[in-house]
């Protein structure tokens, strides 16, 4: 039980970028390697004719796992490029943006039922063309999982992130509960995700989460630091073509999405709103 909770914990940081879980199989996807591309069109930001399109290719894997009698640690590695679409050179001129997150997980067994953990997450995002204190965004997540029976178990604690807003601070509550051995639904937060095994080797998922970036970049106009932020549903089938092989396919639709763009010295060039899209990810994942 130490182990899976250990995956849930650093699927968490892995998948919800940077707050939150991936709508995916949370334990299976932390104890492997996923490579994926996801994408949603161009859509205008709101009162403008800028129009802001993306595509992504992540890498997920873990990267180490040290249980001992009461204590546990893990490690991971995610790494985004993103191929960005924006229309208006003079607010923002990118085309390739990058981000490596590295998740670092501690854990204690209190008893069979309750368990603490602190989660610190670091993240490197921008164009790279120069690294600074301004390209590091970090999460920590402080909490405990309390385990009530075989087939439930609530989750509370607080986080706090510099990447989804510049200082934002939240309480966090949350539940895991296995409804039946083909069904299951994790609610965490903003988190919400739903998971119903077809058959052995093929599943359906509906997921909710927030969704956002920050990234710090720079031109011939200085350097200016580009947030999207976004409430993403989407609808998920996921195949598991052999034991250790699966691909899986999600649509669906980003609300509340919202555009920022600051100077170095935090002066607010754009802030506005961003159409609705519709998204779309494909994915392969080898489980070790």
């Amino acid at each position: 039980m130490k182990t899976q909770v250990a995956l849930i914990l650093l699927t968490l940081t892995f998948g919800y970028s940077p707050i939150f879980p991936k709508e995916q199989d949370f334990m299976s996807d932390a104890a492997a390697v996923r490579l994926s591309f996801s994408g949603s069109p161009e859509r205008t930001v709101e009162g403008t004719s800028t129009e802001i399109g993306l595509r992504q290719w992540t890498l997920i894997t873990p990267l180490f796992y040290k249980k001992g009698d009461a204590w546990s640690f893990a490690a991971g590695l995610r790494y985004e490029g993103t191929d960005l679409e924006f229309s208006d050179a003079t607010l923002l001129n990118e085309s390739w943006l990058q981000s490596i997150d590295l998740p670092l997980l501690l854990m204690k067994e209190q008893s069979e039922s309750l368990n603490w953990m602190l989660l610190f997450n670091p993240t490197m995002a921008g164009d790279y063309d120069s690294i600074d204190g301004d390209t590091f965004n970090y999460l920590t997540i402080i909490g405990a999982r309390y385990r009530t029976s075989e087939t439930f178990q609530w989750f509370f604690g607080a986080v706090h992130t510099t990447g989804y807003d510049d200082n934002l601070f939240l309480p966090a509550i949350g539940f895991h509960w296995e409804a039946s051995k083909n069904a299951d639904l994790l609610f965490a937060g903003p988190y919400l995700r739903y998971k119903y095994s077809i058959t052995d080797s093929l599943d359906f998922i509906l997921g909710g989460r927030f969704s956002g970036s920050k990234w710090n970049t720079s031109s011939n106009y200085g350097e200016r630091d580009f947030r999207l932020k976004a409430y993403r549903t989407s609808a998920t089938l996921q195949w598991s073509i052999h034991e250790k092989h699966a691909v899986l396919a999600s649509f669906g639709w980003e609300f509340a999405r919202e555009v920022e763009i600051k100077a170095s010295d935090d002066t607010l060039i754009l802030e506005r709103d961003l159409d609705h899209a519709p998204y779309y990810e494909i994915a392969y994942r080898f489980r070790f």
